[in-house]
């Protein structure tokens, strides 16, 4: 498991900002991008998705758990959930504000979902190694 020794609060406000981070790009008008010229990146638009959301979940598992919690796989599988949940919810609110230029996708959603569930997959393969 990748380690860097940072405190439960520190993991909690890397997930809460990543979060906000998300948000932002996601609700960003399509103008900006644009603007900026990064409309090459949405090229690449559904891995980016995966590893944002992938990103997210492991974030919050790091900041609920001490990989030694009982619950430990609860832990990992309801925090894969609510970032998966996010991201559903991410779409929603982009299918509500279409002056954005932004739209509704389920296709994001999957890749979300898809990065949410390889990290639980990642930490379930592990499970027996972080009981110890």
């Amino acid at each position: 498991m990748i380690n860097l020794n940072f405190s439960a609060k520190t993991y909690l406000t890397l997930t809460i900002a990543w979060a906000i981070c998300i948000l932002i790009a996601t609700l960003t008008s399509s103008g900006t991008f644009e603007h900026f010229h990064l409309m090459l990146l949405f090229s690449f638009d559904k891995p980016i998705h995966f590893v944002l959301f992938g990103a997210q979940a492991w974030l919050l598992i790091q900041s609920l758990t001490n990989n030694k919690s009982k619950n430990f796989i609860k832990i990992v599988f309801y925090s894969c959930l609510a970032c998966a949940l996010y991201g559903a919810l991410t779409e929603i609110l982009q299918g509500i504000f279409v002056w954005l230029g932004r739209g509704f996708d389920y296709d994001d959603i999957a890749a979300d979902a898809l990065g949410c569930f390889t990290v639980f997959c990642w930490f379930w393969l592990r499970r027996k190694q972080f009981a110890q």
